[in-house]
Order: structure tokens, then C-alpha cells, then sequence
């Protein structure tokens, strides 16, 4: 009896030192390199006939982890949009055109299930205009608004995001970024006022290493 039992503990240690082997523990610093793509939103009491836009963006973060289940991701990103990719092209059509380079710190949750990696995230997002858009009112080619910047050159938003690690390398996954600042610049002694809040949601695919 003594034998058996002593041959059932080893082989139970032997199968749990084994896999233990197989499991990879977290690194403490990561690299997430992403391209994402989808679309651009506005919304507020000035923005009218610019839904839907794109969006195309390129970003870097590096993930430290906190502890098996927590970690944050300072990072920095550029993108550009296009707002009324219905009219995309149209003469006379006065796009909303923007690029911003941002920055952004993300608190992420890791989750371990089956054999992928689930990564959800949630942080601020500094944005500030490298390219800002200017009137153009194709009825009025001289009126006063035209030449005129269009949006506020900082903006702050709040970014989530859900990523997929299928594989030792490859990420996946949806990125958003909801903005909290009210955009548009006021003209009142031209009858331009009101607000617009930028808004995209990308579809995301990377690598991490």
C-alpha cells in the first residue's frame, strides 16, 4: 500500500512539474506594435451629413505588467480621418479631414481562456491636431468662415479596447476612443456655434513581443 501510495504522489508531481513547464509566465515588459481601421464618428449639436467617416491609425505601447492579472500600457499613436466617405471625392463637399498624434495610458485586465489571451483596456487619451482642417464653403467661396480652422487643436478622450491573443505573437481586436471635449471652435459673430465630439471605433490587428 505504502508503494502504491508513494507511486501516485510522484506521478502526480511528475505531471504537475510538467505542466508547469508548459505554462509561459508573463513577461514584465511587453511591446504591442497595432495598425487599426474603421470608423470615424461625430456627434454633438453641430455635427450634421459627416457619419459615417474612416479612420486609419498606427500605434505603439509597452505593456508592464503589475501583477498575473493586471498591467498598464503607456503608448503613443498617430491617425488620420476622414469624415462623409459617402460624398468621398464629391466636388463642392466640405469634409471634415483631421490627423492627430496621440498619447494615452491604458489600464489592462488580463484573462486566460482555453488557449487564447483576452486583454480588456481602459485609460485616457491626450490628442493634439498635426493637421487642422479650414472652411471651405463651396456657395460662398469668399465668405468669412472660409480659411477658418475648424476644431480645437487638443482634444481628450477615453479609450477601451478589446485585444486577442491567439498566438505566441499575433494580436487582434476592437479599439475605441470616445471624445469628451467639446471640438468645434466658435464663431458667433458668424453664426457658427454648437459642438462636435470626435469619436472613432477601429478594428485591430498586431504584434506583441
Amino acid at each position: 500500500m505504502k508503494k502504491l501510495i508513494a507511486t501516485v504522489v510522484l506521478t502526480v508531481m511528475s505531471v504537475c512539474l510538467a505542466s508547469a513547464q508548459n505554462v509561459q509566465p508573463a513577461k514584465r515588459l511587453e511591446s504591442n506594435f497595432q495598425v487599426g481601421a474603421g470608423l470615424f464618428l461625430e456627434s454633438g449639436l453641430y455635427a450634421r451629413y459627416q457619419n459615417p467617416g474612416a479612420v486609419l491609425r498606427l500605434s505603439y505601447g509597452l505593456d508592464i505588467r503589475l501583477d498575473d492579472r493586471w498591467s498598464v500600457m503607456p503608448g503613443l499613436g498617430i491617425r488620420a480621418q476622414v469624415s462623409d466617405i459617402e460624398n468621398l471625392g464629391a466636388l463642392g463637399v466640405d469634409l471634415d479631414e483631421l490627423a492627430y498624434a496621440d498619447a494615452f495610458l491604458t489600464a489592462r485586465y488580463h484573462i486566460e481562456a482555453n488557449r487564447s489571451h483576452i486583454v480588456l483596456g481602459l485609460g485616457p487619451a491626450l490628442s493634439y491636431a498635426i493637421h487642422q482642417d479650414t472652411y471651405y464653403i463651396d456657395a460662398d467661396p469668399f465668405g468669412p468662415l472660409n480659411g477658418k480652422v475648424k476644431f480645437n487643436r487638443i482634444d481628450v478622450g477615453l479609450q477601451p479596447s478589446v485585444t486577442f491573443q491567439p498566438r505566441a505573437h499575433f494580436q487582434w481586436g476592437l479599439e475605441a476612443n470616445v471624445g469628451l471635449l467639446n471640438s468645434m471652435i466658435q464663431y458667433p459673430e458668424y453664426n457658427r456655434t454648437g459642438s462636435i465630439h470626435l469619436h472613432y471605433i477601429a478594428l485591430t490587428c498586431g504584434w506583441h513581443f
